[in-house]
């Protein structure tokens, strides 16, 4: 699962596409002398005649300090651009649930229903493990879950009830059925000491059902 803020990276953009724009059209103006001698821009001008070394040596004081902050600024900037795309998991939030006025009645800890969740998954016959992620809120929750189901056991009877707790269950707490229910299923074999992995969507309580074999 991952969690990053399109806000977020939409901002950085922006505010990278502004200064990127606006060293554009700087250097436009600065070639093609398009800013007059006497209006109020004309402080950021350069002579015609000049060249590199002759702006930094007249300016050798602030200019050789000021490049080396902004390119410590931009590597900075590189990094927490490239740290943000790692992905997390998304942060939990409360679960509030609401009378028919909208009124909130009580709010429930999403770590609560998940730890529920997994302990009635792991109560299906041929499940071994469980782990239960929710997201979303009452009224449009998401389950993500993985469980590992034993060898001997029937495997299609042990995710078919899994899934039907996993949806069953949070209609019941909630009062809504659960918006999406997605499960990563593990065939355990202890023989080959690896497990096959099969994929299950289940979208809505009356929707459809979609397996993946991996």
């Amino acid at each position: 699962m991952r969690s990053l803020s399109g806000t977020r990276n939409r901002i950085a953009l922006t505010v990278a596409g502004l200064l990127t724009l606006a060293v554009a059209a700087w250097l436009v103006a600065v070639s093609f002398a398009l800013i007059p001698a006497g209006s109020p821009l004309a402080g950021l001008t350069v002579p015609a005649d000049s060249t590199v070394s002759t702006l930094v040596q007249e300016h050798r004081g602030w200019a050789l300090p000021a490049a080396t902050a902004a390119s410590v600024l931009a590597v900075l900037a590189g990094l927490g651009l490239l740290l943000a795309q790692i992905p997390t998991a998304p942060a939990h939030t409360s679960l509030r649930l609401h009378d028919d006025d909208g009124t909130v009645l009580a709010t429930l800890e999403p770590q609560v229903l998940e730890r529920a969740l997994a302990e009635r998954v792991e109560g299906v016959p041929g499940v071994e493990e469980a782990s239960v992620r929710v997201s979303g809120s009452t009224t449009s929750l998401r389950i993500l879950a993985e469980v590992t189901i034993a060898e001997e056991a029937q495997v299609e009877w042990a995710v078919e009830e899994a899934r039907r707790v996993l949806a069953a269950d949070p209609e019941t707490a909630l009062g809504t059925s659960p918006r999406s229910v997605d499960l990563l299923v593990r065939v355990h074999t202890p023989r080959t000491s690896r497990s096959d992995r099969v994929a299950v969507r289940h979208h809505g309580a009356g929707g459809e059902l979609v397996s993946e074999a991996a």
